[in-house]
């Protein structure tokens, strides 16, 4: 016969189920702290004597900035990767570029189902909001497209840019081939070239440029567009978030090339001097790799402060959902945009390509710019404080959104910044790659309440 405890008993199973309901990590805590632990392991890494040419390691401030960069796939970096890394340090860079690419919640879900592991409820929770996913179907069929994807894409660019760097570099071809096909399609914007120039001695290899821009388009898509363009067959049988997808991706990537090219063809420091063909392929590259990239073909510091804004513009609208790359997203931009079109035409449903636009989707996309404008000024503040405004507000303002983008487009200025600046910066990109809304969600408790309140009109505009 079962014999029950006391009173004193039972208030303390209660209190000890609360205990552990008080300290059980909320699902975006576990991905951000995912990131954090990653971004832990890479700082004592490259720490290592091991990891540098000089044999000393880095400095631990820098060690966590290029970690942090490396592993939030930014591209915005304190030593010269070729000259100041060893081939160590070069192989942690690139491993936290893919699992940052990835996502490490992602790889380590299909290692342990691989396995053979069974995950509970809470598990397929915070799986699912590690991708973004409103629904727990198909997750680890999508885990798995996610990673064969990224195997064919970067296999295949890397066996292309081998060959290309071949004449030049002989067998260590390989290594730029596979180190470049990762960072473009990981959207990280990190290169082998040295002396922080990125593409920018290479004004003629427009064959590098197609082989670098072409994986940072698809990486910028998301996993989820990419099979629905592979499968679906047509236009018509495409989801409402890949027509999205695609449509605010060309526009952006029409738009940004334009506007480029208008701007810099009569400036001699960047495309001024080059024949046409060479001032569009320049300028579309640009377009695609300053939304979240941050491989460049001329000296941004020379461009005019006109495309620096265009170009902060597309580095914080960014890639798109389910991507490996960051900013606030083009389909959070295309639902803003749409959506204060709709006001302008007095209409009472926000539809797109025939399908309705919740009212809680809209509201999460303006809560989503709001935040993310306000990180951004703020910071940009910060900085110019602590840099004690040695640096003009824009470029501090361009710095600070390279970092929120994940972009890692340097005007610069990035190495001159003190430990304070580095860190800030870096919190930038953590908060850039886990998202606006899994970041803040880590920190605030949602309630909802069950109480309805009078409503009254407030005078606005």
């Amino acid at each position: 016969m079962m014999e029950f405890g006391g009173e004193d008993d039972f208030l303390q199973r209660v209190t000890n189920i609360k205990a552990q309901q008080k300290f059980r990590l909320k699902p975006t805590q576990t991905i951000l702290l995912s990131f954090m632990l990653m971004i832990g392991l890479g700082t004592l890494l490259l720490m290592l004597p091991v990891s540098t040419t000089n044999g000393m390691g880095l400095p631990a401030m820098d060690a966590l900035f290029v970690s942090t960069s490396a592993s939030c796939v930014t591209g915005l970096t304190v030593v010269d990767v070729k000259n100041d890394l060893s081939f160590f340090g070069k192989c942690v860079l690139l491993m936290l570029i893919q699992v940052g690419g990835l996502g490490i919640m992602t790889l380590a879900t299909m290692a342990a189902h691989a396995m053979g592991y069974r995950f509970q409820l809470k598990h397929n929770i915070i799986l699912q909001e590690s991708l973004n996913q409103s629904g727990r179907s198909g997750l680890f069929g999508l885990i798995q497209r996610m990673i064969i994807y990224t195997l064919v894409v970067e296999g295949f660019f890397a066996v292309l840019l081998t060959l290309h760097f071949y004449p030049e570099f002989g067998f260590e071809a390989i290594g730029y081939g596979i180190f470049h096909a990762v960072s473009a399609f990981c959207n990280a914007g990190f290169d082998l070239f040295g002396h922080y120039d990125s593409l920018c001695q290479r004004p003629d290899d427009i064959f590098l440029m197609a082989g670098i821009g072409l994986p940072i388009i698809l990486g910028g898509i998301g996993f989820t567009v990419m099979y629905d363009v592979l499968h679906a067959g047509s236009w018509r049988k495409f989801s409402l978030h890949t027509k999205i997808v695609l449509v605010s991706n060309l526009i952006l990537i029409l738009a940004g090339t334009l506007l480029i090219w208008g701007i810099e063809t009569s400036n001699s420091h960047t495309i001024g001097t080059m024949p046409l063909g060479q001032q569009l392929a320049h300028s579309v590259f640009m377009s695609v790799s300053c939304r979240t990239a941050g491989f460049n073909t001329f000296d941004l510091a020379q461009a005019t402060q006109i495309t620096q804004l265009v170009m902060i513009i597309l580095m914080f609208i960014g890639a798109s959902p389910l991507s490996t790359g960051g900013g606030i997203k083009s389909t959070t931009f295309f639902v803003i945009i749409r959506s204060v079109l709709a006001v302008f035409r007095g209409e009472s449903e926000l539809t797109v390509f025939g399908r309705a636009i919740s009212k809680e989707l809209r509201d999460q996309a303006f809560a989503i710019f709001t935040i993310g404008t306000i990180w951004v000024v703020s910071t940009g503040i910060i900085l110019s404080v602590i840099d004690g405004e040695v640096h003009d507000l824009e470029e501090v303002i361009f710095e600070t959104v390279s970092a929120f983008g994940t972009v890692g487009m340097g005007i610069g200025i990035t190495l001159s910044w003190n430990d304070w600046g580095k860190a800030l910066l870096a919190l930038t990109m953590l908060l850039g790659r886990v998202g606006i809304m899994t970041f803040m969600l880590s920190f605030i408790q949602q309630k909802q309440s069950i109480i309805k309140h009078p409503e009254e009109n407030v005078m606005i505009g």
